[in-house]
């Protein structure tokens, strides 16, 4: 059975830093879906509903952009959210390594899934790239509950051998037996998909880096995430741990660690010769504002990565972050950006949220913008019951303005819906019209 579904439509078919006509807003627009979630058709909604005459058809009062995409967030550290700390290694020490180890409660795990997953969706999320517990039945059962609920996740078990309290390190042996079943479960789902993440350089051995490396090489299409270059403390003590390193990035280099399928958190504090080297080995890097902020981290360069050609991608880092949703991220991506001089409009501001996350996590063959054969994630924003946003609305020239002022605007509250492959969530108390 074919689906229709239409609204006010926005999303970018291409890069908008480079082509001027990337976005692509269709007033009164629809599309329809087939019965796996795959895109048939995108147009004006009396086309579309014209082309599909038997089609059902779910009408939205709201603007209906593709689904938004995490690039960096943590499972575990939901609980640890706003958590005081002077600066990164004091707050992991005092707050979040607490916290993480509660989720050696599979009972206490699997609630905190189905709330970790609905938190997401209720979001506007669509895909997110996750770091899974240390425990084992912790990040099998957030695979699970994605899986039961439909997200799209990319994530693993934390590996940590060092620096952080006993129960929440694995020996070396530990990590590979885990990883293996880990791996060989998450393959048979087809919205899953499993990353190494090694926590961070100080939290890893070299014979834990190493075990990283060939597993990445034992395994095709696994993913790898990590941490770089956040905080001043933090790099000091990774230089003074890897002294045969050039830098940070070297570090995961010299590992294999580096390459188009892994995501690298933060990278404030960084040079020229590492955004160099993250550009020849298609590295992308995630910039996530709001954690910067609130840790006091720094403020990430966009225009430096982009000069060096550095994918880059949006991520709300929970628990340091505290926006669980890119929606509402993609406002602090607008005021670190102008602290420095770039003026982000619109089509940058969705393109980051959306197609920039799909292109960085080699997905954009099936997600981040509505093109026809790819599948229809997506998420609907309904001011309607927001009297002075949409009064503040009604004084935007065009649709374009609209939609900038909605990417800085919009709450976890404005979500009417959320669809991954076409199957819709809604949070309580809303409905189609």
């Amino acid at each position: 059975m074919v689906q229709i579904f239409s609204g006010d439509i926005a999303h970018v078919v291409a890069d908008p830093f480079t082509h001027g006509d990337a976005l692509q807003i269709i007033e009164n627009g629809a599309f329809a879906v087939d019965e796996q979630g795959t895109i048939l058709a995108l147009d004006k909604r009396d086309r579309v509903t014209r082309r599909y005459p038997d089609a059902v058809e779910t009408r939205f009062d709201g603007w209906v952009l593709p689904g938004m995409i995490d690039g960096h967030i943590h499972f575990p550290q939901t609980f640890a959210t706003a958590a005081h700390g002077t600066h990164l290694l004091d707050w992991l020490e005092r707050s979040v390594f607490p916290a993480e180890a509660a989720y050696a409660d599979e009972d206490f795990a699997r609630s905190a899934a189905e709330t970790f997953v609905d938190q997401l969706l209720r979001s506007g999320t669509t895909t997110a790239l996750v770091f899974g517990s240390q425990f084992p039945g912790a990040t099998r059962a957030l695979f699970q509950v994605a899986a039961e609920k439909g997200l799209r996740i990319i994530s693993g078990l934390t590996l940590m051998d060092q620096g952080a309290p006993d129960a929440l390190l694995h020996t070396v042996p530990q990590a590979e037996k885990l990883s293996r079943t880990l791996i060989e479960e998450v393959e048979k789902e087809p919205k899953l998909h499993y990353a190494l993440t090694p926590r961070f350089a100080l939290s890893c051995t070299a014979e834990m880096m190493t075990l990283c490396g060939e597993l990445a090489r034992a395994y095709d299409g696994l993913y790898i995430q990590t941490h770089i270059n956040e905080n001043g403390e933090e790099i000091e003590a990774t230089a003074a741990a890897f002294p045969e390193a050039a830098n940070y990035l070297d570090v995961y280099d010299r590992f294999g660690l580096l390459g188009s399928r892994t995501v690298l958190a933060h990278n404030i504090h960084t040079c020229d010769a590492q955004l160099k080297r993250l550009g020849e080995t298609g590295t992308a890097v995630c910039h996530c504002p709001a954690s910067n902020f609130y840790l006091g981290s720094g403020i990430f360069s966009l225009k430096r990565h982009r000069h060096h050609g550095v994918p880059v991608l949006v991520g709300t880092d929970i628990g340091a972050g505290t926006n669980f949703g890119v929606l509402e991220e993609l406002g602090s991506v607008y005021k670190a950006q102008q602290m420095q001089r770039l003026s982000l409009n619109a089509a940058q501001l969705l393109y980051l949220g959306t197609l920039a996350g799909a292109e960085a996590l080699q997905m954009a063959d099936r997600i981040g913008n509505f093109a026809v054969g790819k599948q229809a994630d997506f998420v609907v924003i309904d001011t309607a019951e927001d009297p002075g946003l949409r009064l503040r609305l009604g004084f935007c020239h065009n649709p374009e303005d609209a939609l900038f002022t909605q990417l800085n605007l919009v709450r976890p509250h404005h979500v009417r819906a959320t669809a991954v492959a076409g199957r819709l969530h809604q949070p309580r108390g809303h409905g189609a019209v």
